[in-house]
């Protein structure tokens, strides 16, 4: 046998390479790669960032669970058009307003208006009101006349059906009298919060019957502006006034004080004058 030679390897391959000599990646390549990653990092940022927000934003709505626009000013609200809503809200608030479960009045609710009491009864339009100041205060002039357009003001009439409009049972009293003035600020806010383009209420409140034929007719008003219940205007309903209506005396102590607090100063005695055009106006003047 000849002398032995090297025997050919069995896999043909190239001689492995040190690992210094492996190929570089081209720069080109590299940079590509990079801008891939910062491509992906941008991503990821801005959808961490919006997952961020979604998070914020329930937790927000989560602890404030009644912080919407849902919670409705009132539990019972008009319909249809604006006069149709006045109407409505004399109905609806004047039903709730009974003693002994028999109803105290009637609303009427419409323009400023008199009946002529000179030959045949008249509707004679109400185109101003002239507001007298509380002279007794010191802070008001006796001069001092507060002269109010009718365009804006809607004017309604609690009449019992009585003689004059009067409550025909019961006794006239301080208690009455103060749940009439509720009576006349809760149509006031209705009508305020649920009708455009009226920003003067007057409630013209039943009268109590003079004893003797000498006296006058005690006639008062509680007349309201927009400005005077704007705090009350933007809670609900329900956190000025008692949703179950109350009865003569029956008037708690908060509510009272709130009711005191807005109507006493603009209540008044009113009467009227003729205007040269020969409309009405009326005058309102304070009264204790």
């Amino acid at each position: 046998m000849s002398e032995s030679t090297a025997e050919p390897p069995i896999i043909e391959a190239e001689p492995a390479r040190p690992v210094t000599d492996a190929p570089r990646t081209a720069r080109s390549d590299r940079e590509r790669r990079s801008g891939y990653r910062g491509r992906f990092a941008a991503i990821y940022l801005a959808l961490a960032a919006v997952a961020g927000v979604g998070i914020g934003a329930f937790l927000v709505v989560v602890a404030k669970p009644d912080s919407g626009p849902s919670q409705a000013w009132s539990t019972w609200e008009p319909t249809g058009s604006e006069t149709a809503k006045t109407r409505q809200i004399a109905d609806h608030v004047s039903k709730q307003y009974r003693t002994d479960g028999t109803q105290l009045t009637v609303a009427l609710a419409g323009p400023p208006r008199v009946t002529s009491a000179e030959g045949e009864a008249i509707q004679v339009p109400i185109s101003a009101l002239a507001v007298l100041p509380d002279a007794s205060t010191g802070q008001q002039e006796e001069d001092d006349v507060e002269i109010v357009g009718t365009q804006k003001t809607l004017q309604v009439s609690l009449c019992g059906l009585g003689e004059a409009c009067s409550i025909p049972f019961g006794e006239p009293s301080e208690e009455r009298h103060t749940l009439l003035r509720r009576q006349a600020l809760e149509m006031a806010l209705y009508t305020f919060h649920y009708v455009e383009g009226i920003d003067q209420v007057a409630v013209l409140l039943p009268p109590a019957l003079p004893e003797t034929a000498e006296q006058e007719l005690a006639s008062t008003a509680v007349y309201l502006e927009r400005g005077d219940v704007a705090p009350e205007l933007k809670r609900p309903l329900a956190q000025t006034l008692n949703p179950i209506t109350p009865g003569v005396g029956e008037i708690g102590a908060t509510e009272l004080a709130t009711i005191n607090r807005i109507t006493l100063p603009r209540t008044y005695g009113y009467a009227y004058r003729q205007a040269q055009d020969g409309s009405a106006i009326m005058l309102l003047s304070p009264v204790a």
